[in-house]
């Protein structure tokens, strides 16, 4: 963990804020504007996590998200209507790895552990929701995070992240994938509140129905 006195966090702020304006798919500009503009927000999921009996587990047992904990021949093998199937095929197909960058610039470390587990729950809830890693499933499903978890840095991915879409990516956006954030943010459990590594096993449509999660909108792009 980095200690920052309050002139260095002022310019690690000011200088992530333009550049993540600046390009608001910019992983690790939003990360760190996350992890240094996100304490109110923090502390309110862990508050949220603490009156919730599995949050509460959750803080307690501090399970990661790795590729050891993530045993890939074994989620391989699961039933293929398993969420851990499921989760499975969307990292291969991405060719994406489970590993997370490090919360560097929190100094509470519950609150550390917070900002960790957040970034370790994104790809599964790309796998719930069903959404892809193209630029507009990520913004949407930034807008579908920001209701939940009130972070700063979701509402300018949200927010900033359509710039650079086209024309129809931007209607239909607006038209379907930013109602469906807003709608299954407010109407889902606190996906903090979700021990996923039990869920594994689990039908993935159980699953998404005991959550109240829905499939996002996706646009299908004309031949």
């Amino acid at each position: 963990m980095i200690k920052l006195n309050l002139t260095q966090r002022a310019l690690l702020v000011a200088g992530s804020a333009v550049g993540a304006l600046a390009n608001p798919l910019r992983g690790d500009l939003v990360a760190t504007l996350g992890e240094t503009t996100g304490a109110a927000a923090l502390n309110t999921m862990r508050d949220k996590m603490k009156m919730n009996k599995t949050g509460l587990e959750i803080l307690k047992d501090r399970p990661r998200v790795t590729e050891e904990t993530m045993d890939i021949d074994y989620l391989s093998q699961l039933p293929s209507n398993t969420f851990g199937h499921h989760y499975y095929q969307f990292m291969s197909s991405n060719g994406l790895s489970a590993q997370r960058a490090q919360t560097k610039f929190v100094e509470d470390e519950e609150l550390a552990y917070v900002m960790t587990r957040y970034r370790e729950n994104h790809d599964f809830l790309h796998t719930l929701t069903g959404l892809g890693v193209t630029v507009p499933e990520e913004i949407s499903l930034k807008w579908y995070e920001m209701v939940q978890t009130e972070l700063p840095m979701c509402a300018l991915s949200a927010v900033f992240g359509p710039i650079p879409l086209s024309l129809a990516e931007k209607r239909f956006l607006l038209a379907e994938q930013i109602p469906w954030g807003l709608a299954c943010g407010r109407a889902s459990a606190f996906f903090m509140n979700i021990y996923f590594e039990r869920e594994l096993e689990t039908d993935i449509n159980l699953m998404r129905k005991r959550y109240k999660i829905s499939i996002a909108p996706r646009m299908v792009e004309s031949v």
